[in-house]
């Protein structure tokens, strides 16, 4: 006959397991689901079970899937935790908040009841600002992006219209839940329609200026920097699923963009993108300008902390400087990107820790002006002319997008192999952490 003290102190036991494998996933789902890497989330799994205590914990993600497994090391029997990642959206502000309360477990851990509440109420919170107001930041990206590209007062109002209505439109779609594909094909054509308006108010102006505003505006959330991050990390599947949601998006971007312009030419309008259009230093103040005006609009729509408005905005005027200062050294496209992205994940490294904001935030945000919307838009055209050179400026675009994120990540790297966290981390993880605080120092601590 067994002694009953036992089997309550086992089954006591086993309650507390899953109590915290359910608290841990339900931490890494929140900042997976926000924009934070596999790797990111993996190790903020491992690291909370080793806080509460479990020893052994092993975790995994595959693009939608969290999966928590803890063996007993007494019985070795194992408790298994899945759960299925349905939405993912960039949200900064919960991202922060959330990697906020994992340094809070991670230095004391609370008790499980009190970490689950306060998870809750950051879920449920308010977002940071009004609906109306994140579609007036996507609004602000178009504005902003038609300035950088040598846009006037007619095309940077025409921007800022057709971004707000691409905002809305896709909006509810999604709330009707249809494919993510058809939301970029809807998105993508209502530029072309724009341009089209603009070129009867003022045939002077050139209305392909405000089709490649828009392609910015929607690339900017397409999630090429977590699909290099994962796949440079060694979480392949994760970051195959998210490169091929990529392609997914700019497919369909590029199919409503072909298909409009398509029409719009059969009635007498046909885009073309002037091939002398290259930025210099000589329009270096209108540039920068404009690059912070993008990366406020993008940090309302993504809802970065309002305390790191002030980096981001001025990272991302470092990021174009640095970006025109290669190119005009004669560095090329893809290298400017990568020297620039380079040069904002140094600088932001140290950021991040004077306003308490996880370095991805920081850099995505500032990041976002160099988003290769005239090239992908170009060889679009080209291509559409029968012109072979189409699929190089494709593939091009294609190469700065991935320079941009590989760079980011190189830097972070640096930092944190050279001046943190500790050596143990970067044996088990093949990446930076980039959404998550992290020590940046060899001395002990409780930190990840």
């Amino acid at each position: 006959m067994s002694d009953p003290t036992t089997s309550i102190g086992v089954f006591d036991n086993a309650a507390y397991t899953r109590s915290v494998l359910d608290l841990t996933m339900r931490l890494a789902e929140v900042i997976f689901a926000a924009g934070a890497g596999a790797e990111d989330a993996t190790a903020a799994m491992e690291a909370i079970t080793r806080a509460y205590g479990l020893k052994g914990t092993e975790a995994n993600i595959t693009h939608t899937i969290i999966t928590l497994t803890h063996e007993d090391p007494g019985t070795h029997e194992s408790i298994t935790r899945s759960r299925n990642v349905k939405y993912r959206s960039l949200n900064y502000g919960k991202l922060t908040a959330t990697s906020e309360l994992i340094v809070d477990l991670l230095e004391t851990p609370m008790d499980v009841a009190d970490a689950r509440k306060a998870l809750a109420t950051i879920v449920s919170a308010k977002p940071q600002v009004p609906a109306l107001y994140r579609r007036l930041g996507w609004s602000l990206v178009g504005a902003g992006a038609a300035v950088l590209i040598g846009g006037g007062p007619i095309v940077l109002a025409a921007a800022f219209v057709a971004t707000f209505f691409i905002d809305m439109i896709t909006t509810a779609l999604d709330r009707r839940q249809a494919p993510l594909f058809y939301q970029n094909v809807v998105g993508g054509a209502i530029g072309p329609i724009v341009a089209a308006i603009v070129a009867l108010i003022d045939p002077t102006a050139n209305p392909s200026l405000v089709v490649i505003a828009t392609i910015i505006m929607l690339l900017a959330g397409v999630t090429t920097f977590g699909a290099v991050h994962d796949t440079l990390s060694g979480f392949y599947l994760t970051g195959t699923a998210r490169l091929m949601e990529a392609l997914l998006i700019t497919g369909g971007l590029v199919t409503g963009v072909a298909g409009a312009s398509l029409l719009l030419a059969r009635f007498g309008l046909q885009l073309r993108v002037d091939a002398t259009l290259t930025p210099t230093l000589a329009d270096l103040p209108a540039l920068l300008t404009a690059s912070v005006v993008i990366v406020i609009g993008f940090g309302l729509a993504v809802q970065v902390p309002w305390r790191a408005f002030w980096v981001v905005c001025v990272l991302g005027a470092v990021a174009e400087f640095l970006y025109l200062a290669a190119a005009s050294s004669g560095f090329g496209l893809v290298w400017s990107s990568g020297a620039s992205a380079i040069g904002v994940g140094l600088a932001a490294a140290v950021a991040a820790r004077i306003v308490r904001t996880p370095p991805l935030v920081i850099i995505v945000t500032s990041l976002v002006p160099l988003v290769p919307g005239l090239i992908l838009f170009r060889g679009l055209l080209q291509l559409s002319d029968g012109d072979i050179n189409g699929l190089l400026s494709l593939l091009t675009a294609g190469a700065v997008a991935v320079a941009l994120a590989a760079g980011a990540i190189l830097s972070q790297y640096v930092v944190q192999f050279v001046w943190g966290p500790a050596r143990r981390l970067q044996r088990r993880f093949v990446g930076p952490l980039m959404a998550l605080p992290v020590r940046l120092s060899r001395s002990p601590g409780k930190r990840i």
